[in-house]
């Protein structure tokens, strides 16, 4: 059912399947998983369809994740419990043991759209138990054309932004944190667009509200005559006046 069963911990890893299915070495999903199908999925589960071929851009998987997580190239979701808590009926929490789901895409130098979903969990990632392609003797030697890939930075084919649960504060402190989410509309996650992927390279900004700007500047300084307010002129006068004083 699978495409491959590892772990893929870096876009190289990504890369070297998407490569062995092009190569007809690896099989790519060429339709929806049926609802047998979608229970089997385990840790180590990787798929890999393409958007034309599949007829689908969307993921189905049958199950309840939290909101999507920026990790270098890859998104990543958390599995949440199904059966919300009485007391809290509009929140979630993350499944015990449940899987972690990351998706990689991107298109191709021939305009293909390409997608791939891998699943594992934390106790698998701490213990390497799942083998990586680049580990694999089967994949490890595959050479990914220039070119082929326009879109990704230099730096991820050669293994940069690794994407695993070491990347992440402890679990157990985000649990602590987190104990209860908004859970989502939908369990079906939408893969990012490969026109636009993930940013490899950008960090987090953080931005001041006008308000906050204003609570720094003097008197003197607030633009009076563009402030976005109703009132009188003259009583906005008379309170700048009051300012100054």
């Amino acid at each position: 059912m699978e495409t491959y069963i590892g772990h893929i911990k870096t876009p190289q890893d990504a890369l070297l399947i998407l490569e062995a299915c092009r190569r007809g070495h690896l099989r790519r999903i060429d339709r929806r998983l049926s609802v047998k199908e979608r229970v089997r999925i385990q840790s180590g589960s990787v798929f890999v369809f393409d958007e034309r071929e599949a007829g689908m851009r969307r993921w189905t998987d049958g199950r309840t994740w939290s909101p999507s997580r920026v990790l270098g190239s890859f998104l990543t979701y958390r599995e949440l419990e199904t059966k919300r808590p009485r007391r809290f009926p509009l929140h979630c929490t993350y499944k015990p043991n449940g899987l972690i789901k990351q998706s990689f895409s991107i298109c191709t130098a021939t305009n293909q759209k390409v997608h791939l979903l891998a699943y594992y969990t934390k106790a698998d990632a701490l213990s390497n138990r799942l083998r990586r392609p680049s580990a694999d003797p089967a994949l490890s030697s595959l050479v990914i054309p220039k070119g082929l890939y326009p879109k990704l930075n230099p730096l991820d084919v050669g293994g940069g932004h690794i994407a695993t649960i070491q990347t992440i504060r402890p679990w157990h402190q985000q649990q602590q944190q987190q104990q209860q989410q908004q859970c989502p509309d939908e369990n079906e996650s939408a893969p990012p667009s490969p026109e636009n992927p993930p940013s490899l390279s950008s960090s987090p900004t953080t931005s001041s509200s006008n308000d906050d700007l204003i609570d720094w500047l003097s008197p003197q300084d607030i633009a009076w005559d563009h402030l976005p307010w109703s009132e009188d002129r003259r009583q906005l006068k008379a309170i700048q006046q009051q300012l100054r004083i």
